[in-house]
C-alpha cells in the first residue's frame, strides 16, 4: 500500500494514492444512492489521512436512506452516510502525533468542541457543537479517504479485522447503554431487538455479570445469533407471549434491566411490562415516529427508572486490544473488540432479508 513521505520542511506529504480523486456514495433521494467523484481530503493540523477499508451500516443510516430523515432531522440532497468505520492510516498532517502510516485503526465518528457547557460537565455526546459522521450537515464515511483528528482513532491490535474495527462504535454504544443501567452482578436482563446493538448489549451484559439474559426478536437467524452472544432464551414476539415468558423465567417479577434496541413501539411497551418493580428500562432504538405511546401509569406505579441512550460517552477507547495507554485498551475485565471475532451468525433467508428496512429493525446481520 503506498504511504506518505516526508517533505524537506519535515511535514508529511499526501500519500501516493493512485489518483487525487476518490469515490463517495451520496444519497440523492430516499432509497437512491449515487457514486460520485470528489477530491481526496488533505489532513489539517492534528489530523491524519485514513484510507477507509470497512464501513458498517447502522439502523440510523438505513433510516436516513429509507425515509430521508430521523424525527425532525432531515438530510440534504447528496448527503453521505456511515459512521461505523475502520481503515489504514495513510499519512500524518501537521502536528499529528500518530498513529504511524500503515496502522489499522477504528475511527471515533464524534468530534465534540470540548468547550461548551455539556463538554465541561463530562457529556461530550451532548455537545452543543458536536460533529458526527453521517449526521447532517457532517458528511459520513462512505468514501475512500477521510481526514480526521489523530486523537480520535483507536489502533487495532493484531488479529482484529477491519470489519470488527468498524464495529467499535457500535460496541461503544452498547457499553454506554450497559453503563447507564447500573446493573449489579447477578441481575437479570432482557434485550428487545437482536440487531447488532442488541447482540452487543447482550454480550457486554454477560461479561458484566448478568445472571440471566433473555431476548425478544422476530427474525429466526437473529434469535439464533442471540444464543451465541449470551442469551439463555430468545423469544419470537410474533408467536410468543414475550412478557409472560420473561416473567416465568424470573420468578414472576420480571427482569432487573430491559434494553429496547428494536425501535418498535410494541417492543417498548413490552419492555415496560417485562421489568420488575423498581427496575430499569434503557431505550436506544429509533422509533419510526418521533412520538410513541408508553404505558406511563404502569411504569410510574412500578417505580421504573427510564434512561435514553445518546450515542456513546467515554467508551470508545474501552474496546481496544492494544497496549495500555491513553487510547489503549480497557482494563482486563472490560469488553474488548475480540468479542466480535468469529461471531458471524447464520445468514438470513431471502424471505427474511426482504423484510428490512420496512419493519424498523436494525439492518446489519
Amino acid at each position: 500500500m503506498p504511504m506518505g513521505g516526508e517533505a524537506q520542511d519535515g511535514q508529511a506529504r499526501l500519500p501516493a494514492v493512485a489518483s487525487q480523486s476518490m469515490r463517495v456514495a451520496k444519497v440523492i433521494a430516499p432509497r437512491e444512492i449515487r457514486l460520485e467523484e470528489a477530491p481526496v481530503p488533505s489532513p489539517g493540523k492534528g489530523e491524519i489521512l485514513i484510507r477507509v477499508r470497512a464501513v458498517g451500516l447502522c439502523g440510523s443510516d438505513l433510516h436516513y436512506y429509507a425515509h430521508g430523515r430521523i424525527g425532525e432531522l432531515q438530510f440534504p440532497v447528496g448527503h453521505i452516510l456511515g459512521h461505523e468505520v475502520a481503515g489504514i492510516v495513510e499519512s500524518l498532517g501537521p502536528g499529528a502525533d500518530g498513529p504511524a502510516p500503515g496502522t489499522p485503526v477504528a475511527v471515533d465518528p464524534a468530534i465534540s468542541c470540548g468547550q461548551c457547557r455539556y463538554c465541561a460537565l463530562g457529556h461530550p455526546n451532548l455537545c452543543r457543537h458536536l460533529r458526527f459522521f453521517g449526521s447532517p450537515p457532517t458528511p459520513g464515511a462512505l468514501c475512500e479517504y477521510l481526514a480526521h483528528p489523530s486523537s480520535l482513532v483507536l489502533p487495532l491490535s493484531a488479529g482484529v479485522t477491519l470489519p470488527a474495527g468498524a464495529a467499535c462504535e457500535a460496541l461503544g454504544v452498547a457499553i454506554h447503554a450497559v453503563d447507564l443501567a447500573h446493573f449489579r452482578i447477578g441481575d437479570s436482563v432482557a434485550v428487545f431487538g437482536c440487531g447488532p446493538l442488541g447482540l452487543l448489549i447482550a454480550r457486554v451484559a454477560q461479561l458484566g455479570g448478568a445472571s440471566c439474559i433473555l431476548a425478544s426478536e422476530p427474525l429466526a437467524h437473529r434469535r439464533e445469533a442471540a444464543s451465541l452472544f449470551g442469551a439463555a432464551a430468545a423469544f419470537d414476539p410474533e408467536r410468543d407471549d414475550v412478557v409472560r415468558a420473561i416473567r416465568e423465567r424470573t420468578g414472576g417479577d420480571g427482569v432487573d434491566v430491559a434494553f429496547e434496541a428494536a425501535g418498535s413501539e410494541t417492543a417498548t411497551v413490552q419492555a415496560v411490562d417485562a421489568v420488575r418493580p423498581g427496575g430499569t428500562l434503557i431505550l436506544l432504538g429509533y422509533w419510526e415516529a418521533d412520538r410513541v405511546t408508553l404505558p406511563g401509569i404502569r411504569a410510574m406505579r412500578k417505580g421504573l427508572t427510564i434512561r435514553f441512550v445518546r450515542r456513546m460517552k467515554h467508551t470508545f477507547p474501552r474496546p481496544g486490544d492494544g497496549p495500555p495507554g491513553p487510547r489503549g485498551p480497557a482494563r482486563a475485565h472490560q469488553p474488548r473488540v475480540s468479542i466480535l471475532r468469529r461471531r458471524r451468525g447464520p445468514r438470513p433467508g431471502r424471505e427474511e432479508e426482504s423484510r428490512f428496512p420496512q419493519d424498523g429493525h436494525h439492518p446489519v446481520t
